[in-house]
C-alpha cells in the first residue's frame, strides 16, 4: 500500500462533509437531553490563545449542581484539516464557538445522569487538540489552537478537578487524539481515568504510523503539526497518539481503550498483528472494548464501528454485553469491565 493511499484512507487527514455533518447534528439533538439539568452553562474561555479557527474566543459547556465531587472532561471529535483544501472544505460549524445547542453526547448525558459534573469541549481548531500555530488561508488568519482550548479550560477548573473525588476524561476520535496529546496535562491530576473512544494506538498501529515520514507526510507534518506541545517536539508526532506507550509515559495507568476491527482507521498494518496489540492493551488495563465491527456491519459515525460513546451504541447491547455497563463496572470497580470478540 502506497503512502498516498494511506493518506487518503487516513482520519489524519480528513473526514467526509457528511461524517462531519452527522456529527453536529447528532449534538444538536441531544441537547434536549441536558437542557433541563439545573446550572447547565456555555462557557467561554479566557486565554486569549484559546481561539477557534476563526479568530473567536473558544466555548465549553459546563454544568455543576453543587452536589457532586465526581467530573467527567469530554473532548468532541470531528476529523482534521491536514491542508488548506480539507480546512476549506469543513463546516462553518467546526471552525466557530459552539453555539447555545451544542451540547451533551450519550456518554456526557449519561454521566450527568449518574451524578458528575461535568464539562465538554467543543472542536472548532480542526487540529486534533495538539496546536498553537497559525496559517494564512484566503487571506485570513486560521488559527489551529486546539492545544490552548484543552489548556485554557482545565486551568480554569484545576481546583476542581484536583479536588475531585473521581476524575474521567474521555474523548471520541479526533477527541480521544486529543487525550493522547494532552496527556501531560492529565497527568497532573492523581488517579484519573481515561476513557479513549475510536482512535488507538496498538503496537502495530503504531509501528505503521512511526513509518509515515515521507511523501504527503512532509507538507502535512508541516501544516498540521506546526507546532507540537512541548512534551511531544522532537519526537514523530505518532508518539504522542493515544497508546499504551504515551499514558505509561505519563504515569496515567487508568485507561479504557475501544478500538473496533473494520474501524478505517485500524486498517494499517498486519490484520492479525493488529488484533493481538489490541488484545494486549486491553488485558494489560482489565479494561476495554473491541469487537468485528465489520463483521457484524455496527455503523457508528462511519463504517465500521467508529465512535461509541457519543451515540447510541454507547447502550446497545452487543453480544449480550452493553459498553456503558463495562465502563461503570470499570469506573466502580465491580464486574465485568472488558469484552473482546473478534
Amino acid at each position: 500500500i502506497s503512502i498516498t493511499h494511506l493518506f487518503l484512507e487516513d482520519n489524519l487527514m480528513k473526514i467526509g462533509k457528511a461524517a462531519v455533518n452527522g456529527i453536529i447534528a447528532s449534538l444538536i439533538l441531544s441537547f434536549g437531553m441536558l437542557a433541563g439539568h439545573a446550572f447547565a452553562e456555555l462557557r467561554t474561555t479566557t486565554s486569549p490563545d484559546a481561539l477557534c479557527s476563526n479568530g473567536e474566543q473558544a466555548t465549553y459547556a459546563y454544568f455543576d449542581d453543587g452536589k457532586s465531587n465526581d467530573w467527567l472532561v469530554y473532548i468532541h471529535g470531528g476529523g482534521v484539516a491536514a491542508n488548506t483544501d480539507q480546512y476549506r472544505g469543513r463546516p462553518e460549524g467546526m471552525k466557530s464557538p459552539a453555539p447555545n445547542d451544542y451540547i451533551g453526547v450519550r456518554l456526557t448525558n449519561d454521566f450527568r445522569d449518574q451524578g458528575f459534573n461535568v464539562v465538554i469541549i467543543g472542536y472548532c481548531t480542526s487540529d486534533l487538540y495538539q496546536g498553537f500555530h497559525t496559517h494564512n488561508i484566503d487571506g485570513k488568519t486560521v488559527y489551529f489552537h486546539g492545544r490552548k482550548i484543552v489548556e485554557n479550560v482545565i486551568n480554569l477548573h484545576k481546583h476542581q478537578l484536583a479536588g475531585a473525588d473521581r476524575l474521567v476524561f474521555a474523548g471520541y476520535s479526533a477527541g480521544s487524539i486529543g487525550l493522547g496529546f494532552n496527556a501531560d496535562l492529565i497527568a497532573q491530576f492523581e488517579d484519573p481515568y481515561v476513557i479513549a473512544d475510536s482512535f488507538w494506538l496498538d503496537a502495530e498501529s503504531l509501528r505503521m504510523r512511526l513509518s509515515w515520514t515521507e511523501g504527503p507526510w512532509v507538507n502535512i507534518t508541516k501544516f498540521l503539526y506546526g507546532n507540537l506541545p512541548d512534551h511531544c517536539k522532537g519526537a514523530h508526532w505518532g508518539h504522542c497518539f493515544p497508546s499504551r506507550p504515551q499514558f505509561t509515559r505519563h504515569g496515567i495507568d487508568k485507561v479504557f481503550p475501544i478500538w473496533n476491527i473494520g474501524d478505517r482507521y485500524a486498517r494499517h498494518g498486519d490484520a492479525n498483528k493488529v488484533k493481538a496489540g489490541i488484545i494486549s492493551d486491553i488485558e494489560h488495563y482489565a479494561a476495554g472494548y473491541s469487537i468485528d465491527a465489520k463483521a457484524k456491519q455496527i455503523m457508528g459515525f462511519e463504517e465500521w464501528g467508529h465512535v461509541m460513546t457519543a451515540n447510541d451504541l454507547y447502550t446497545q447491547e452487543i453480544d449480550g454485553v452493553v459498553l456503558r455497563d463495562l465502563i461503570w463496572n470499570w469506573i466502580d470497580g465491580k464486574g465485568k469491565t472488558t469484552h473482546i470478540n473478534h
